[in-house]
């Protein structure tokens, strides 16, 4: 019985043995992954954003249609984050002929897009407050966002326009926000 006993403990400290020599072979010394007291941590560079052809659409000066204008907006790859932009371009306003479909004391306080292609840009109380008002006036508002994020960002398929985090009845008392627009291209000219 002794023989036996002796064999198993042999086999342990031989088994355990080669555990510790795999283990000490395949592992990363500990030292190589911190940094050297005194030594300065790398910097790493921002992830790089590249520049995206956009067309925005603005109110034309006959003030019944939409008018595009192209610009370069930078993109990080994340289409929430570049349709945000895309709005922020909308309420900074035209730089050519077109007219401002959106009051410049708006802000943009978020967007999303669910997985049904459904953006959500949720602005905040200014976008009501400071509307001009009026039929057509609301009307190219709420399509010059819905056009500028659906016609430039394919996994967007419609919009919906929320004021301070909440859903609204209407922009300025005329087209119902209750539900998400699609993009009308016969609007633009």
């Amino acid at each position: 019985m002794n023989g036996k006993r002796i064999f198993l403990a042999g086999g342990a400290v031989v088994l355990v043995g080669a555990l510790i020599f795999f283990y000490a072979a395949f592992q990363q010394p500990e030292a190589s992954h911190q940094t050297p007291a005194g030594a300065a941590a790398p910097v790493y560079p921002a992830a790089e954003t590249t520049r995206a052809q956009v067309n925005l659409y603005f109110s034309g000066p006959d003030l019944t249609s939409l008018v595009a204008e192209t610009r370069e907006l930078p993109d990080s790859g994340d289409p929430a984050a570049f349709g945000k932009k895309i709005i922020q371009a909308l309420i900074d306003g035209p730089r050519g002929k077109g007219v401002r479909t959106l009051p410049a004391t708006t802000e943009v306080r978020d967007v999303f897009i669910t997985g049904d292609g459904t953006a959500y840009v949720d602005f905040n109380e200014k976008i009501s407050e400071d509307h001009p008002g009026g039929v057509r006036s609301e009307r190219l508002s709420i399509y010059s966002v819905v056009d500028s994020l659906v016609l430039n960002l394919e996994n967007i398929s419609a919009v919906k326009i929320l004021i301070d985090g909440r859903e609204a009845d209407t922009l300025a008392g005329h087209m119902d926000l209750r539900f998400p627009y699609k993009a009308n291209i016969l609007l633009i000219k």
